[in-house]
C-alpha cells in the first residue's frame, strides 16, 4: 500500500484539493444543515445551503496541511466533549515516550469516539496524533471517507472474496502499519473486527497474526515482529454508551433470527449518535508497552492483552446498577442518584424486548473486570 492509493490517509499535498471538494459537497452541507437546524433546514435548504457553505469556507478554507485540518476541527471536538461528557480522565501516559511510536491496540465500543478520545489525550499531552484503522463499511459516502482520511485514517477492506485476496490485502495492511511505526507515525487499531457490542472485550488472535505478517520482510518470526511494533493495550470505558439501545436491538435480533441486516445509513446513524449522545464519565487507560512478546503463540499474547485491557477499565455505577437489576437485587446505597435516575429513564425508553440485552451490555464490563481481579488474586 502506497500513500497515493485510495485507502491511506491524505498527505499535506492533498489537503487543499480535498477540502475544496468537501466545501462544495451537497451531502456534507445537507448533513450539517439537518443536524444544526432539523426541520427548518429541510424546509428552507435552498436558501440555507449557501450560508452553511460560506461558514465552512471561513473555518476551513485555505488549509494546506493535515495538522492544520486537525487544529481547525479541535474547537468543534472540544465543544462536543463539553456537551456530551461529564468528565474525561486519562491514566497510563507515563508508559509512553514522546520520541517513540506505538501501535495502540484498543478495545472498541464506539466507531468514531474511541480513536477520537485517544487522539484528544495524546494531542493535549504533547504527543502527535495517530493514524487510525477504519473498516471500509464506514466510508460508503465519499465525504465521510474524505473527512476520515484528512484525520489520518486508513481504510481496512472487509468481506474479501477468498484466501488469496485476504493474504494480499492483509500483507499490505501489515506492511503499511509497520512502515508507519518505522517512519514516525503511531497507529490506532481495534483489537478485534467491529465493536464489542455486548460489552465483552476479547482480542482476536487473527489481528495479531496480521500485524506480524510484515515481519517476514525482515526475516522475523511472530514474537520479534510484534515487539518491533511496541504494542500498547488501550482500555476505554464509557459510563453511558449512546449506541447501547441500537446494539441491544441488533444482538436481540441476531439471537432470535440468527442474522441481522443493517438498514441503509445505519453505520452513519451510529457514528452520529456516538459522537453527539450523552456519555457521562469517560476514562481512557494506556497500558504498559509490550516490549517482550515471549513465544510465538498468538493466543497467549491475545490473553495477555485482554488482561491489560480488563485491568485498565474503569467500572461505573451504570455497570453496577445493571448487574443488580439482572440479579433481581434491590438497588444498593452508594450509587450516584443522578446516574440511577438517568439509567432508569434509559430503560423506560428502551423497548421491553431489548431491556435484558441492554442490561447485559452494561453489566458485562463489570463481570469481566471482576473475573480479571479474581484471576489475579488466584495467581498470587
Amino acid at each position: 500500500m502506497h500513500p497515493t492509493t485510495d485507502i491511506t490517509p491524505y498527505s499535506d499535498e492533498d489537503v487543499a484539493r480535498v477540502v475544496d471538494t468537501l466545501l462544495h459537497n451537497r451531502d456534507l452541507i445537507d448533513a450539517i444543515g439537518t443536524y444544526r437546524l432539523g426541520l427548518w433546514y429541510r424546509l428552507f435548504s435552498v436558501l440555507l445551503r449557501n450560508r452553511i457553505s460560506s461558514e465552512l469556507r471561513k473555518s476551513f478554507g485555505g488549509l494546506n496541511s493535515i495538522r492544520g485540518f486537525q487544529e481547525a476541527i479541535e474547537p468543534y471536538l472540544a465543544q462536543i466533549l463539553r456537551v456530551s461528557t461529564e468528565s474525561f480522565t486519562v491514566s497510563g501516559l507515563e508508559h509512553l515516550s514522546h520520541d517513540q511510536t506505538y501501535v495502540f491496540l484498543s478495545n472498541h465500543r464506539d466507531i468514531a469516539m474511541d480513536p477520537a478520545f485517544v487522539n484528544w489525550a495524546l494531542y493535549n499531552n504533547g504527543f502527535d496524533t495517530v493514524r487510525i484503522a477504519i473498516g471500509d463499511n464506514l466510508v460508503r459516502k465519499d465525504y465521510i471517507g474524505d473527512l476520515m482520511r484528512l484525520n489520518k485514517s486508513f481504510i481496512v477492506r472487509r468481506n474479501l472474496s477468498g484466501p488469496r485476496e485476504m493474504l494480499k490485502t492483509y500483507s499490505a495492511l501489515s506492511g503499511y502499519i509497520r512502515d508507519s511505526i518505522d517512519t514516525g507515525h503511531s497507529v490506532w487499531i481495534a483489537h478485534r473486527e467491529g465493536r464489542a457490542k455486548d460489552g465483552i472485550d476479547t482480542t482476536d488472535p487473527a489481528i495479531l497474526k496480521m500485524l506480524a505478517m510484515a515481519g517476514k520482510v525482515h526475516h522475523e518470526s511472530f514474537a520479534p515482529a510484534l515487539s518491533a511494533l511496541r504494542i500498547v493495550p488501550v482500555s476505554i470505558s464509557y459510563e453511558f454508551d449512546p449506541c447501547a439501545p441500537m446494539k441491544a436491538r441488533e444482538l436481540r435480533m441476531r439471537r432470535e433470527h440468527g442474522d441481522y441486516t443493517k438498514a441503509e445509513n445505519e453505520d452513519l446513524v451510529s457514528i452520529t449518535t456516538g459522537i453527539l449522545g450523552w456519555k457521562g464519565q469517560v476514562h481512557l487507560h494506556f497500558g504498559e508497552v509490550m516490549r517482550t512478546i515471549g513465544d510465538d503463540d498468538p493466543n497467549q499474547l491475545a490473553a495477555r492483552i485482554d488482561q491489560s485491557i480488563h485491568a485498565g477499565q474503569r467500572i461505573f455505577d451504570t455497570s453496577r446498577l445493571a448487574d443488580q437489576l439482572l440479579k433481581g437485587e434491590p438497588i444498593r446505597d452508594g450509587l450516584l442518584p443522578d446516574v440511577v435516575t438517568r439509567f432508569k429513564a434509559l430503560l423506560e425508553t428502551t423497548p421491553d424486548a431489548d431491556r435484558t440485552q441492554l442490561l447485559e451490555i452494561y453489566a458485562n464490563p463489570l463481570r469481566q473486570f471482576t473475573a480479571h481481579q479474581e484471576s489475579q488474586f488466584e495467581s498470587i
